[in-house]
């Protein structure tokens, strides 16, 4: 827009024709025909040059618009995609989709490094519960960064961390926010109630307030 008016700036500075437009509209002076006919010509160049840069300028806002748009509907498919293919126990196919240099931050500090270690937390899982479920409740993605709420749900049939079988149905909503960048997620900073899981599958007494 700056460019515009200097544009238009230069053009009434530089021509002098100006002046003879404003001294006939007072009736001065007389305006000659040729002169005429060129104020009108200058005119129109004046609004085509107006037209068409404003024109120019609209797509290129748009294009931004649309750019980021895609950026965070990729994202959103991309958390989509992993958690069916972990569904699906695809673990080959869900794990290439995590950088190789990838850092979870879980609850209480822990913290697990690249591709393999996100993988090994999600076996003992798997293992524990063999039929784990995840659903996604809400997602919102903004620039490389995405909020994910989902919910765990599976039966404890398999030992978790030396907590033998109990055979009982578990429910762990999980709240979630990844980094991710190139189609990969890369960092992620997870929270979920331990101590809620561990009072469903018996390893702990149940609180009777919480």
């Amino acid at each position: 827009m700056s460019s515009l008016k200097r544009l238009i700036s230069e053009i009434h500075h530089r021509s002098l024709w100006q002046v003879s437009v404003i001294s006939f509209r007072r009736g001065k002076i007389p305006m000659p025909r040729e002169e005429g006919k060129m104020v009108q010509l200058r005119r129109l160049v004046l609004f085509l040059v107006v037209v068409v840069m404003a024109a120019c300028s609209r797509p290129c806002d748009t294009q931004v618009g649309e750019s980021a748009a895609t950026l965070e509907e990729q994202n959103e498919a991309l958390i989509y995609q992993v958690l069916e293919l972990i569904n699906d126990r695809n673990l080959d196919a869900a794990f290439e989709l995590y950088a190789v240099d990838y850092i979870y931050h879980g609850p209480g500090g822990q913290e697990v490094r690249g591709r393999d270690g996100i993988r090994g937390l999600w076996e003992v899982f798997l293992t524990a519960f063999p039929d784990l479920h995840s659903t996604v409740d809400e997602v919102i993605a903004k620039g490389d960064k995405l909020v994910l709420r989902w919910t765990i749900q599976g039966t404890h049939t398999g030992e978790f961390l030396g907590i033998p079988a109990s055979n009982k149905p578990m429910t762990l909503p999980v709240t979630e926010i990844f980094r991710i960048a190139d189609g990969q997620l890369v960092e992620a900073w997870d929270q979920w109630d331990r101590l809620h899981l561990m009072e469903q599958i018996d390893a702990i007494p149940a609180q009777t307030t919480r």
